[in-house]
């Protein structure tokens, strides 16, 4: 997979914000970075009043810059936002010395627009706050030279209370090192770095800094792998333990006395989850973008790697190395270090797009859609006059409507598209219920044309959200027809948007079409992925609202006759199957009818 993401003339193509033929003006920039100084440099011990005040001050000053900056201005909003960005940070943290804060950031301006426009309400806002202040104080020069990767450190490692970052692999919980620390070793090894640290933007920046391994291990890989990392192949360089897959025998990585880490698992091997796991980490160690992802398939669960690769100015995901063939057309799944949500490797692999063109652009993109998102909320005011150079302005003041917000989205997404948070804001408006059927059109086709066959699920997630926001019952079940022809080349997709049309009709008290609808993801993709056990059991619901239960019998025998039994049904990753699952349903289903002599042979049949 190296193909890289290229936006779809469909989006370049929907417009910009008109500017002035003027050359930049470096006055307005200039005036509004001196005038967002001093709404941050607040005395050491002011009250609230102070803050507040200078706050909605800010505020003015953003939301007139927002709406009048022409796009060579943007660093101007860029500045103000991040500025925005801290001053939330700040009041969300609670932290008494809010003066003293403020004054530090200004001190640190590149810092400053990295975590302004990087934290979100998720994150643990005093921890985030308390990590930003001692590398400030701790580590100012570094701080200066890599403010997306101090920003970066912070939204990953801000927990409290001594509680480390960890991640889950399987029985083992590696837990992350004094934040510092890790940041340490990234600035001391940045020129052996196999990606410049200092070019990456933090919303990147972020798979590469969520590491559980201590600085020791980072430096092994590093000394091992550096000059040569090849990703994919330290997915396979472990051993894999077949006893314990086979056996149920104890992994030896975790059996084995000491600590489990990377030379452990070199020495010992482990399954798919320790290679992954493994693979992963030693990226991260080279300074390169990493996941853990997760799928399950019809028969079993599967962990594998995906990494960034790079040619130039070329970048891309490749969510290849260790992904079998069974998997290569199933969902990705990974956990996102910032927010702990699970989110899709398709959402991931936009992001190559980001790390393809320059930082400013993405800061663009991000301060774009924290705009949007403030308009959203309302009480959307601007001032008509803020004594400011207007040279290289707009030529029309953007407003809140609709359309300006959209065309502003346009804007940005058509410079850096791999911003998912600006793709969240259109999802958003579309909730709102103030998009036409003609703007929906045209957002679900520029998504599919951005996704191409590469980041499919990234397209799924958005198209899904944005037909969800239709409230015409038969609109949506057009576009999900719509979406299901897309989506033909990927079962697992398909059978998921046959699974939201049953999951629409059920709510709309359409029983006949959802039946359909769930009945036909059984019938096409029984073999296909985990969906058809959903929509079985969205077929029991809807017998069991007309009181009609025991005919779901029938309907799960016939299910078990055609699903694919597990090569060994002796392990314990065969009760993930299809095959287990939807014999466990015919069971229950027996004995809630009363046969339990049939539902006993079935369970004496799974071993249970």
């Amino acid at each position: 997979m190296k193909t890289r993401l290229v936006l779809s003339a469909v989006l370049i193509g929907m417009g910009t914000i008109a500017t002035s033929a003027a050359t930049v003006a470096a006055d307005f920039s200039d005036q509004v970075i001196a005038r967002v100084n001093a709404l941050m440099g607040v005395e050491a011990g002011a009250g609230r009043n102070a803050i507040n005040t200078n706050r909605k001050d800010l505020i003015d000053l953003s939301n007139y810059v927002a709406t009048h900056a022409g796009v060579r201005q943007s660093g101007a909003m860029v500045y103000c936002e991040g500025a925005l960005g801290v001053f939330e940070l700040v009041e969300s943290s609670r932290t008494r010395e809010p003066g003293e804060m403020l004054a530090r950031f200004s001190e640190h301006p590149g810092f400053m627009r990295e975590l302004g426009l990087l934290w979100l309400p998720e994150d643990d806002a005093a921890g985030v706050l308390a990590l930003a202040d001692r590398l400030m104080r701790e580590r100012s020069d570094a701080v200066e030279a890599f403010p997306a990767l101090a920003a970066a450190i912070c939204v990953v490692h801000d927990g409290q209370g001594g509680d480390q970052y960890t991640v889950r692999i399987n029985e083992n919980n590696p837990e992350a090192s004094d934040p510092v620390q890790i940041f340490d070793y990234f600035v001391s090894n940045s020129r052996s770095m196999s990606m410049a640290l200092d070019q990456m933007p933090a919303i990147a920046l972020v798979y590469v800094v969520d590491v559980t391994e201590d600085p020791a291990q980072l430096q092994w890989a590093l000394n091992r792998y550096g000059k040569n990392p090849t990703i994919g192949d330290r997915f396979f360089e472990i051993e894999y333990d077949y006893l314990h897959f086979q056996q149920n025998k104890d992994k030896r990585v975790t059996a084995e006395p000491g600590e489990y880490n990377l030379e452990k698992i070199k020495r010992w091997g482990g399954v798919c989850a320790d290679q992954a796991y493994f693979a992963m980490s030693v990226a991260k160690a080279c300074g390169i973008p990493s996941a853990y992802v997760v799928a399950r398939g019809a028969d079993v669960s599967h962990a594998w790697v995906g990494f960034v690769e790079t040619r130039g100015r070329r970048a891309w995901w490749n969510f290849d190395a260790g992904r079998y063939e069974e998997y290569q057309k199933l969902r990705g799944n990974l956990l996102n270090p910032q927010t702990g949500e699970w989110i899709s490797d398709g959402r991931l692999g936009v992001l190559s797009n980001a790390i393809a063109v320059d930082n400013e652009l993405v800061l663009a993109s991000l301060a774009s859609a924290q705009v949007v998102e403030r308009m959203q909320r309302g009480g959307w005011t601007t001032s008509e006059e803020m004594d400011l150079d207007t040279r290289g302005n707009a030529r029309v003041a953007m407003t809140d409507s609709i359309e300006d917000r959209l065309s502003f989205l346009r804007a940005a997404l058509s410079k850096c598209a791999g911003v998912p948070r600006a793709w969240d804001q259109v999802v958003a408006l579309s909730r709102s219920g103030q998009m036409d059927q003609k703007q929906l059109d045209v957002w679900a086709r520029a998504s599919i044309q951005l996704a191409g066959r590469q980041y499919q699920d990234f397209a799924y997630d958005f198209l899904v959200d944005l037909i969800g926001s239709e409230k015409d019952p038969k609109q949506q079940h057009e576009m999900y027809e719509w979406m299901f022809g897309q989506f033909r080349s990927r079962p697992d997709l398909a059978a998921g948007v046959r699974f939201q049309q049953g999951a629409l009709w059920a709510q709309n008290d359409n029983l006949e079409y959802a039946w359909l609808a769930y009945k036909d993801v059984v019938d096409q993709f029984i073999n296909e992925g985990p969906m058809v056990v959903s929509a079985l059991s969205g077929m029991r619901e809807l017998l069991k609202a007309s009181n009609k239960d025991a005919e779901i019998i029938p309907i799960l025998v016939t299910a078990t006759k055609r699903v694919k039994r597990p090569e060994d049904m002796s392990t314990q990753f065969a009760r993930q199957s299809n095959y287990f699952r939807i014999h466990m349903m015919l069971a229950d289903a027996y004995s809630k009818s009363g046969q339990s002599g049939e539902a006993q042979r079935i369970r004496r049949m799974l071993g249970q």
